[in-house]
């Protein structure tokens, strides 16, 4: 069947296992019937099956794809050469994600020879657009007011060092991207960015978690969030949930370079440069004796404060169409404004949860919009019945403007 295939297609392509062989892609080769006649390399390595297992079967238990039952791209109703995206189970019981394109070749007489599968792998893609996905949900920092243009500037010049930072501002104000931020710019990014939260702890395991522990009887040692960092940034969120004991081993790491493990006996070098975040006043904290003096002002050198939301002047606004355009690409929507009426019921709320919360609003919005604009049904419940909660009487001569600025939408 081969030879004939080969035959019917011409002398240009003596040699046709040889040339699917050399494809990048997935192929499987079909009689009109959809049996398998073979499968080059790449499909052999794909599916797990060779291509001597498989001729003669009908190619769906091969591919194995959901397709297969449902949008057979064989069908009556397929277009030709249009793929569909499903996913198959490979010999190994792994599911891959695929393209299948089905390219149907004809002789000079427009008569059907056989079919050729093309199968493009996406798994990998798609974990690539998850990765993506991620870094954009952390994205970068932005701001267009003149807090955060000052911030902005300094980020490239006090990453060049390695000097302790300390970030301030209210939760959701974005101290754990802005540390990052600092530690991609610096000559430290190629090695690791390691964030650890100092939340309540058992004084031991807390002590094991950040300096690394002995353990066995060679005394091999397990890693701590120090280790982890090695040549690279270490960031303690919210630093004064430190106990005082471990805060003063934070002092003499950074007098002496040096931390020692649960159950070493001497003191260890250690290489990271360490940052670190509080939602709260350092200076209050000094007082109520929750931060000890001498490690704040050893990690305030550098100092960076992060304000509101609502102190941020025209950032509200460049965020909430930044966050519109980010998740309108992420769910695969054409979302392209927000309504007039849905931007006031945005910019009346308090925004407790500053930066995030603001991300958080548009993402909802993003997902539940099935046109081209944000309306004020998209939004969260919260936003809308606050405002009609808290919106004062107007004057009855003033009805009338205000009836037509609520039907502007209709």
């Amino acid at each position: 069947m081969l030879k004939r295939i080969e035959e019917l297609i011409g002398t240009d392509c003596p040699d046709l296992p040889s040339l699917l062989d050399g494809l990048p892609v997935g192929v499987a080769l079909l009689d009109n019937e959809g049996h398998v006649l073979m499968l080059n390399k790449a499909l052999e390595a794909m599916t797990g099956y060779t291509r001597e297992e498989v001729r003669g079967l009908p190619c769906r238990h091969v591919l194995r794809s959901r397709a297969c039952l449902q949008d057979c791209p064989h069908g009556k109703d397929a277009a030709p050469g249009v793929g569909i995206e499903t996913d198959c189970i490979n010999r190994h019981h792994r599911k891959i994600h695929v393209r299948i394109t089905p390219v149907r070749v004809l002789d000079g007489n427009n008569r059907p020879i056989c079919v050729l599968d093309v199968v493009e792998e996406l798994t990998a893609l798609r974990e690539i657009e998850a990765r993506l996905s991620q870094v954009a949900d952390h994205g970068q920092i932005v701001g267009r007011s003149p807090a955060m243009k000052k911030i902005l500037g300094l980020v490239p010049v006090i990453a060049q060092h390695d000097t302790p930072v300390l970030i301030t501002g209210e939760t959701g104000t974005g101290k754990d991207l802005l540390a990052e931020s600092v530690h991609k710019a610096s000559p430290r990014s190629r090695e690791p960015f390691v964030r650890f939260s100092c939340g309540p702890m058992p004084s031991e395991l807390l002590d094991a978690e950040l300096f690394g522990r002995m353990q066995g009887p060679d005394g091999k040692l397990k890693a701590g969030r120090f280790q982890q960092a090695q040549g690279g940034t270490l960031y303690l969120s919210e630093i004064a949930d430190l106990p005082l004991s471990q805060q003063s081993s934070l002092v003499r790491f950074l007098d002496e370079g040096t931390i020692v493990p649960v159950g070493a006996g001497k003191p260890m070098r250690a290489s990271a440069r360490l940052m670190a975040s509080t939602a709260e006043s350092p200076e209050k904290l000094v007082q109520e004796g929750r931060l000890r003096e001498d490690l704040f002002h050893r990690i305030s050198a550098i100092r960076l404060h992060l304000p509101r939301l609502k102190d941020r002047g025209e950032d509200l606004g460049f965020l909430l169409h930044h966050f519109m355009g980010h998740y309108a690409t992420r769910f695969k929507k054409n979302i392209t404004a927000i309504s007039p009426k849905a931007q006031r019921h945005v910019y009346a709320h308090d925004f407790p949860g500053n930066v995030r919360e603001l991300k958080n609003i548009m993402e909802f919005a993003a997902m539940v919009c099935s046109g081209d604009t944000i309306r004020t049904e998209h939004l969260p419940m919260h936003l809308t019945d606050d405002a009609e909660t808290e919106a004062p009487v107007r004057p009855v001569e003033k009805s009338r403007k205000a009836g037509r600025k609520n039907t502007e939408e209709r």
